[in-house]
């Protein structure tokens, strides 16, 4: 069988299941809560286990802040709404549970899950191994450039490939950072003014950021609407592309073959 790799990007995971599960007595111990988010967890884990059938798993933690991207954009992630302290202080049993199952889990303060997965999805391409990135985080649908990577919504149970992208946002993955770069995705800002219309009008009229700079001379006069926002903002459209880029020169000390998955042996 042809190997498979599922990469699992923890804290989109862990988060989105802790808020969903109700608190049933707002002045109760919030430690309930994280007790039953901890066990859903285990079991959506198993179950995509189940569903992707893996040779090879890694689960990804997000490292403390600050990272690169704090440094280019010090604002970045501040409007986030902060995780739980109950939950931060338990995301040990987390991890625990998880090597529990015989899966190896990684974490490195200074870099985000995003450009770990991005890099080692990156080897996994270079070596013709099929990828599957279980999250629901836009900033992955950059790696379905190649045929060889989904990303799998664990959630909804739906799997998004470069077809996928060409669908939801009217231009190809190889086009999606230039597209970002204009109108932004999570936490990066792109250029004021200029929403998802304005960005994809823009990219097929053009076919890429570059064209539309080059050309700025020639419009730079007449330019107006979206364009000429784009035009004046240059600056903050090649920052907001250079933050979207996952990271693929991240040395992390992992091969392929530290990533075999093997069942924990219950005893």
């Amino acid at each position: 069988m042809a190997p498979t790799l599922l990469l699992i990007d923890a804290l989109n995971l862990i988060r989105r299941i802790h808020a969903a599960i109700p608190s049933r007595d707002p002045q109760a111990d919030e430690s309930q809560q994280v007790d039953g988010a901890l066990s859903a967890t285990v079991s959506s884990v198993q179950r995509a286990i189940k569903e992707c059938n893996p040779s090879h798993i890694l689960i990804v933690f997000d490292g403390d802040p600050p990272t690169w991207r704090h440094q280019l954009l010090p604002g970045y992630k501040a409007q986030r709404k902060p995780m739980p302290a109950v939950l931060r202080q338990r995301l040990v049993e987390f991890n625990n549970a998880f090597r529990n199952l015989g899966l190896m889990t990684f974490r490195r303060n200074g870099i985000e899950a995003d450009d770990v997965i991005g890099a080692i999805t990156h080897k996994a391409i270079a070596v013709k191994v099929k990828t599957v990135i279980l999250s629901t985080d836009k900033a992955y649908r950059q790696l379905l450039d190649s045929p060889l990577v989904l990303q799998r919504d664990h959630f909804q149970k739906e799997n998004f490939d470069r077809s996928s992208v060409s669908t939801e946002y009217g231009i190809p993955p190889e086009k999606l950072l230039d597209y970002w770069g204009i109108a932004g995705v999570g936490d990066i800002p792109g250029v004021e003014g200029v929403g998802k219309k304005g960005a994809s009008e823009l990219l097929n009229r053009f076919g890429s950021l570059k064209a539309i700079f080059e050309s700025e001379r020639e419009h730079e006069e007449k330019a107006k609407g979206a364009l000429k926002k784009v035009l004046t903002q240059r600056e903050q459209a090649e920052l907001s592309v250079r933050l979207a880029t996952l990271q693929y020169d991240v040395e992390l000390g992992l091969s392929l073959k530290d990533l075999r998955y093997r069942e924990a042996v219950q005893g």
